[in-house]
C-alpha cells in the first residue's frame, strides 16, 4: 500500500428493481442489457457476486463498488453478510444486479454515463458521506493514473480521509499522463470519471474501516478476497 500526504494513504443501483437510470453512456451500447449466458455464486456475499460480474467479457462493462465501511478494517465482512447463492442463465446485467439486491437488500444501483454504481442504500440520503459531496471545480495536471487524482481530491476536502491500494505496477495507468478540469459533480461521479479514462473495461472499489477507507481502481474486473 502507497501513502499520500496526510492520511491520503491507499470498493457500485441495487435499488428498486426495475430502476431508470439517471445518466446512460451515449453513443455506446448499454452494458445493462448485455447478456450473461452463466452466472453462477456459491455460499458467497454481495460483493463476490459484483466481482464475478465484473469478471465477465463484457463490453464497455464500468463497475464501482461502495462497501459499507466497516467499524475496523480488520472485521471480516463475511462474518457481516448474508450468504447466498445463485445460478443464472442467459439473464442481463440490469437482472443480475437486481438479483443480487434482492438477497442483499443493503445495496442499491444506479448508472452515471458509462459507470454503473453500487453502494450501501443507507448511504443515498446521506449528505455527509464523502461520495455524495459535491465539486465545484476540480483540476488534475499530467496524472498518471486514478490513484493520483486522489491528490487533488483530497486538497478539494482535506478533513476527510481518502486512501488508495494500488493493484500492482502499472495494472491502473493512463495511456499517457492525464490533464482536464472538472466541474460541478459529485465525488462518485469524479471517481467514475478517473476509472473510465484508464480503458473500455474497468471497476473501482471503495472499501475499509472508519478509520481507513481506501480505494482501489482495475483495469477489467476485478477478484474479491479477505481486505
Amino acid at each position: 500500500m502507497r501513502a499520500l500526504d496526510l492520511l491520503l494513504c491507499t470498493v457500485l443501483a441495487c435499488s428498486a428493481f426495475g430502476q431508470v437510470p439517471s445518466t446512460t453512456e451515449q453513443g455506446h451500447p448499454r452494458s445493462l442489457d448485455a447478456v450473461v449466458e452463466q452466472f453462477d455464486l456459491t455460499n458467497g456475499i454481495f460483493q463476490d457476486g459484483v466481482s464475478e460480474l465484473s469478471l465477465k467479457n463484457i463490453a464497455r462493462l464500468h463497475l464501482g463498488l461502495e462497501e459499507i465501511i466497516r467499524d475496523r478494517m480488520e472485521d471480516d465482512p463475511r462474518a457481516q453478510s448474508p450468504q447466498f447463492s445463485m445460478h443464472l442463465k442467459s439473464k442481463t446485467v440490469r437482472e443480475i444486479l437486481d438479483e443480487l439486491c434482492q438477497f442483499d437488500p443493503r445495496y442499491a444501483w444506479s448508472q452515471d454515463m458509462a459507470t454503473i454504481n453500487i453502494y450501501p442504500r443507507i448511504t443515498v440520503a446521506d449528505q455527509s458521506y464523502l461520495l455524495n459531496l459535491w465539486i465545484d471545480t476540480l483540476a488534475i495536471s499530467d496524472v498518471p493514473d486514478p490513484d493520483q487524482a486522489l491528490t487533488p481530491l483530497w486538497r478539494k476536502f482535506p478533513t476527510q480521509q481518502i486512501g488508495y491500494a494500488g493493484p500492482g505496477l502499472g495494472r491502473n495507468s493512463y495511456a499517457k499522463g492525464w490533464t482536464t478540469v472538472f466541474e460541478r459533480l459529485t465525488v462518485r461521479q469524479f471517481i467514475n470519471r478517473v476509472a473510465e479514462h484508464m480503458g473500455q473495461q474497468t471497476s473501482w472499489i471503495w472499501y475499509g474501516g472508519k478509520g481507513e477507507r481506501l480505494f482501489t481502481f482495475v483495469m477489467g474486473g476485478f477478484h474479491n478476497g479477505p481486505k
